[in-house]
């Protein structure tokens, strides 16, 4: 009976260690950013390499200041991540030779960007909310900044953030198809400390 409860109590012991990793390991994982298409004013090259997209607040729009990781599945950094920014204007404009809209154009807002992670997988950049376009007479699309990110192991993920809360988000197309909308959605504050909105957004891939 005694030989019985020491081993009773030894697998007890050792199937709380083993169990407990699994859910240690369950709880450390971070799920993926969901897809998002690139869109017809992707560019590949020639973008300039510059946090801030509002040439040192001269465009017009509010400002917000994103930031935060990238980091992978089991979150850890992706360090010297490369990441690809672009999104319309205040008044819903892409800076692309493509864009044949009447939407109004702002010489002073960039529109793209390159910029890279740090060695702890840290990004930030400047830029301010863009502007909703039409792109068909029933369909119009809400605020939302492109992202196309490329690690150092060649992991490339393209996708959408949306502004939490916007009254377009509901009826957009691409929008309703992700699952887990909290994953492509960023929610903007105003510390005291800032003079702009913030946001800290973190990238999984």
């Amino acid at each position: 009976l005694i030989n019985m409860t020491l081993n009773f109590t030894r697998r007890t012991i050792l199937s709380g260690i083993f169990f407990g990793t699994i859910n240690y390991k369950l709880s450390s994982s971070c799920p993926t950013t969901p897809y998002q298409p690139k869109g017809p004013f992707f560019k590949a090259t020639n973008l300039p390499n510059n946090i801030d997209l509002t040439n040192n607040g001269k465009a017009q729009g509010e400002i917000v200041k994103i930031e935060g990781k990238v980091i992978d599945n089991l979150c850890k950094p992706h360090s010297n991540c490369h990441i690809k920014i672009w999104q319309a204007n205040k008044h819903g404009k892409y800076n692309h030779e493509n864009d044949f809209s009447l939407n109004r154009k702002d010489k002073n807002f960039l529109g793209y960007s390159f910029i890279k992670t740090d060695n702890n997988g840290f990004y930030k950049f400047i830029t301010i909310i863009p502007g909703s376009y039409k792109i068909s007479k029933k369909i119009i699309r809400p605020p939302h900044i492109h992202l196309y990110l490329r690690t150092k192991d060649n992991k490339t993920l393209s996708t959408q953030l949306y502004f939490k809360g916007h009254k377009n988000n509901a009826q957009d197309f691409l929008y309703r198809r992700v699952k887990n909308k909290h994953l492509i959605e960023i929610e903007t504050k105003k510390n005291n400390s800032d003079k702009y909105l913030s946001s800290n957004f973190n990238i999984v891939l």
